[in-house]
């Protein structure tokens, strides 16, 4: 087969990010997925129901819902997990914890917004076994580590799963992200779904930014002028279902560029 030689000056714009050519932009693919959106809107999000955005940077504390998912060598889940997210002020930070089956950690940073939680190292399973909460400190845990309330909970990792799927993110200081694609759909071929993609700035009010209808399928939005969110704006995609209970899944494209 021949091969193609491309001049790196003419290679088109996505492809010279992915490549990361030019350093200062940065790809973020943003995908979540909700099983039972109901009548009223709800952030597209492992967890359901409507994302609580945090109002101040708290220590977060990581549970499993599964006594499987522990540090300990005997564990058979998953073992540690790594945090992504931004600090109270807005910069980009990570931790990696320990995990003690349905017994709290904490973690040593604080977190205004998590974007990301995912599974690093795992026991003979090679995957979390249970549901993995990362949940503002100091919630109480009825249920062995599930908190309590759910407006504190910040992330989740569906069991098997080994990665938060959350469509929603937050765009950090110093940045302008630039939107060039927005996908929804839903396998309900009896119930269709309405899609909002819906963006606030720092102290403002949540607007809409585009709002479309899924039947049966799948509807992907792409921008050749991208949408533009400056920094420390919240972004995130909401799903309601016309009729009854339906499963949505939603994604997006960001470019970040200083």
């Amino acid at each position: 087969m021949e091969k193609i030689i491309l001049h790196p000056d003419y290679l088109p714009f996505g492809i010279a990010v992915a490549a990361q050519r030019d350093r200062i932009g940065e790809p973020i693919f943003k995908y979540g997925f909700n099983a039972a959106v109901g009548t009223a809107a709800e952030t597209v999000w492992l967890q359901g129901g409507s994302y609580t955005w945090q109002a101040a940077a708290t220590v977060v504390s990581v549970t499993s819902a599964n006594a499987a998912d522990d540090g300990d060598p005997v564990g058979t889940g998953a073992r540690t997990v790594t945090l992504e997210g931004l600090d109270a002020n807005y910069a980009a930070i990570s931790e990696t914890v320990t995990l003690n089956g349905t017994t709290v950690v904490d973690t040593t940073a604080s977190f205004l917004r998590l974007h990301r939680m995912y599974v690093v190292t795992v026991g003979s399973g090679l995957t979390n076994t249970g549901v993995i909460y990362a949940a503002v400190t100091g919630d109480t845990y009825t249920t062995p580590g599930v908190p309590n309330t759910a407006t504190g909970i910040m992330s989740t990792i569906g069991a098997g799963e080994g990665q938060t799927l959350q469509a929603f993110y937050t765009v950090p200081a110093g940045y302008t992200a630039y939107l060039t694609r927005v996908s929804a759909g839903s396998v309900d071929g009896t119930n269709a779904t309405t899609i909002t993609l819906r963006s606030r700035t720092v102290g403002g009010a949540f607007r809409t930014k585009e709002k479309f209808v899924a039947f049966k399928s799948t509807v992907s939005l792409e921008h050749d002028v991208p949408l533009v969110f400056a920094e420390k704006t919240d972004i995130e995609i909401k799903a309601a279902a016309a009729a009854s209970t339906t499963d949505v899944a939603a994604s997006f494209d960001l470019i970040l560029l200083s």
